[in-house]
This record gives structure tokens, sequence and C-alpha cells, in this order.
């Protein structure tokens, strides 16, 4: 009995076993937590210091800055092709708006010439003739002040497919003007209505010197001997 009231003693004399517990997830978690980092502050710091890499760097920084420049020029140069077309086609609009009315008042200045010329001569002295020719010549100065201007034609010109068309022939070559049927009208620098003419060969007075004549060039003796 005394043994076991000493045993019994001796275990509750006996001071407490203190376990201390490490947590070794806690200190590992931290320990892969900054070795990372570490390691990609190791690996950052020295390519930011290379200058391998700086020199790429800048090479493609520079090639993104002529891209930009170049895309910039294109970009204004083809903003000032626009506002340079759009400014040319206002202008364009401006100086030709009012063809089809100008056109129409051709109708009405054709008339008046075709009256005065089937007027009798003893009817040109009355005054109301003079008050209309004052009507046509008022309607001519309008279509004049718009731009409109009638195209010289004489009987012998050469026959110009912009300014005259031919509505009638006579045999031989049609090379020239042989008489005007209808005037023809341009509005600026535009013809807006073409010159009606019968067509037919060039008199002989409007052939060019030389044909036959021998006047056109020195003998060639004469050339020869100079030289």
């Amino acid at each position: 009995m005394a043994n076991e009231k000493n045993g019994a003693g001796g275990a509750d004399d006996e001071p407490p076993i203190e376990v201390k517990v490490t947590d070794h997830r806690s200190a590992s978690s931290l320990d892969d937590d900054t070795s990372p980092a570490a390691e990609a502050d190791g690996a950052t710091e020295p390519s930011a210091d290379d200058p391998e890499d700086l020199k790429a760097q800048v090479v493609q920084l520079d090639a993104r800055r002529q891209d930009l420049l170049n895309r910039l020029t294109r970009a204004q140069a083809d903003f000032a092709n626009y506002r340079r077309r759009t400014t040319e086609e206002a202008q364009e609009l401006s100086r030709f708006a009012n063809q089809a009315f100008a056109f129409q008042l051709l109708s009405v200045l054709d008339a008046f010439e075709r009256a005065f010329t089937s007027i009798p001569a003893e009817l040109r002295l009355l005054t109301w003739i003079d008050g209309v020719a004052l009507i046509q010549a008022q309607l001519s100065r309008v279509l004049e002040a718009a731009g409109v201007t009638p195209i010289e034609c004489c009987v012998g010109d050469s026959i110009d497919v912009e300014i005259h068309e031919v509505v009638m022939t006579e045999e031989g070559e049609a090379a020239a003007v042989v008489d005007e049927l209808q005037r023809g009208y341009r509005m600026h620098d535009r013809v807006i209505r073409p010159v009606l003419v019968k067509a037919g060969p060039k008199p002989a007075a409007a052939q060019e010197p030389g044909d036959g004549t021998g006047l056109s060039s020195p003998p060639q003796d004469v050339a020869s001997g100079d030289a």
C-alpha cells in the first residue's frame, strides 16, 4: 500500500510535460510566399540593368514611334487632300449651279435671233422693234454676267469636236466649217452647247502655203550652199 501511495504520490509530484507545437505549415507557407518574390526580384533586377535588354526596348519604342508618326503623316495628307477636293467641288458647284437654267434661256435667245432674221426690211424702222432688240441685248448681258458667252465660229475654221457638232456635210472631206447653223455657248470654261455647223472641205485660200507655190522653203541647193 505504501508503495502504491508512494507511486501515486510520485506520479502526482512529477511536473507536467509541456508540448510545444510548431506550425510548420505556416512557416513553410511564409517561406513559399517570400521565395518566389525574392526569386522574381532577383530575376528582374539583372534584366532591367542589362544593356542588351535596354537596347531592345529602345529599338521597339523607336519602331512604334516611327509607325505612329507615319500614320499621323498619312492621316494629315489624306485630310489635306479631302479638304482641297471638297473646296474644289464646292467652287465648281457654285460656278455651274445655274447651268441648266442658263441652257433653257439660250432657247429664248435663239428665238429672238430667228425673229430678227425674219423681220422684213420695211418693219425694222418701227420703234417697237428697237424695244425688242433692247430686251434681247438685256438677256444677253444677264447670261454674260452668269458666265455664258457665245463661241466664236467663222467659215473656214477647222472642225473641232470639242466645240463643233457637224449636222450637215458637203461633198468631199468634212474638215472645215462651211456654215454656222446654230450658235454655241460656253459657261466659264465649259461648253454647254456646241456649235451646230455644216462641214465641208477647206477653202483653197485656207490651205497651208507651200503646196505647189514654192514659197514655203528656200531651194535645196541654196540651203546646201549656205551649209
